[in-house]
């Protein structure tokens, strides 16, 4: 449990760094790329020591389930996103509002599971 805490708190610090970095200036696709990337794996690294954890309570393995469904729907339009910004191109609006949206609904998971 210390360890899903201290995971949400870096994801937290990082996400905040980033607005306070950018101030009122979009992120750049790279950096939307970064950040997402960032909060994906530490949401996954959660969900991962919660289900492999055998102290894990029935409640918090039910939460990280929620979780990795949303991270399932996040995976491919991640991927494509990440590789469109790799390859020098700019991603669709559209593909950033899906994963955005997918973003917001694991930020809530993380805020209301604690």
């Amino acid at each position: 449990m210390k360890k899903q805490i201290s995971i949400f708190i870096a994801c937290i610090f990082m996400i905040v760094s980033c607005a306070a970095i950018t101030g009122t200036k979009e992120l750049t696709p790279k950096q939307q790329a970064t950040v997402w990337m960032s909060t994906y794996n530490s949401v996954y690294d959660s969900a991962m020591a919660t289900m492999t954890n055998p102290n894990s309570t029935q409640v918090q393995k039910d939460l990280a389930l929620k979780k990795k469904a949303i991270l399932t729907q996040i995976y491919n339009p991640l991927k494509l996103y990440v590789a469109i910004v790799e390859g020098g191109g700019v991603p669709a609006t559209e593909d950033a509002k899906v994963i955005n949206d997918l973003i917001d609904q694991l930020s809530a998971l993380v805020t209301g599971g604690l």
